[in-house]
């Protein structure tokens, strides 16, 4: 995958798509969860008729419905999701948050097909509705990930910075909260660390396992 080729061997793998793709950094697949197809075209379609920008994961890679103040990696922006395969799809998230008249039709969507949702801010303070399998989430893909290397998660150290990484960070033996995360999860962590910007994770790692 593209955005895992940067990472060489820098870390052995990743979590993706609010925790329904986990995989090593070489790309081999860790554990997978998908949307059913039939719901995952029917956020799709959401998104069309109430014009709300949007990102989805899937096999295929990753795509954006309009161009995004946000986006970030190697995304193909298309005009709408219904154009790409969605057999296999972990993740769709549209930019849309309860102060929208049209959100009450994706509360009910995924309410009806039994999915999982979960609201988060963006870096520029945008909502956006992470929708995935009910299986799916950071908590169970931390979960997964320890597993894969025989590690107990009271032994893991999770960082977060928004609402999505929660059940990641109660779910660790330690859990960091960027600086700039929302106060649920600073609340929920055991300490948190500086921004992105401010290096935060790397003063965290120091202040854990220090120098040497």
């Amino acid at each position: 995958l593209p955005t895992l080729q940067p990472l060489g061997g820098a870390v052995s793998a990743v979590i993706a798509a609010a925790g329904a793709d986990i995989r090593r950094a070489s790309g081999e697949p860790i554990a997978q969860v998908t949307l059913p197809p039939e719901a995952a075209r029917a956020i799709a379609q959401l998104c069309d008729e109430h014009d709300w920008r949007a990102v989805g994961g899937t096999e295929e890679g990753a795509f954006r419905r309009l161009p995004t103040p946000e986006a970030r990696g190697p995304a193909a922006t298309v005009a709408s999701l219904t154009e790409v395969a969605l057999g296999r799809t972990y993740v769709i998230a549209p930019f849309t948050g309860p102060d929208d008249p049209a959100f009450a039709a994706l509360e009910s969507a995924v309410q009806d097909a039994g999915l999982r949702a979960e609201r988060a801010l963006t870096s520029s303070g945008r909502e956006i509705v992470a929708v995935t399998h009910a299986d799916a989430g950071k908590g169970p893909a931390l979960r997964r990930l320890c597993e894969a290397f025989a590690i107990p998660p009271g032994e893991a150290v999770a960082f977060g910075d928004t609402e999505v990484d929660l059940p990641m960070i109660e779910l660790a033996g330690l859990g960091v909260a960027m600086g700039d995360a929302p106060r649920a999860l600073k609340d929920a962590a055991d300490f948190v660390t500086g921004t992105a910007s401010e290096d935060g994770v790397a003063t965290a790692i120091q202040r854990i396992w220090g120098e040497g």
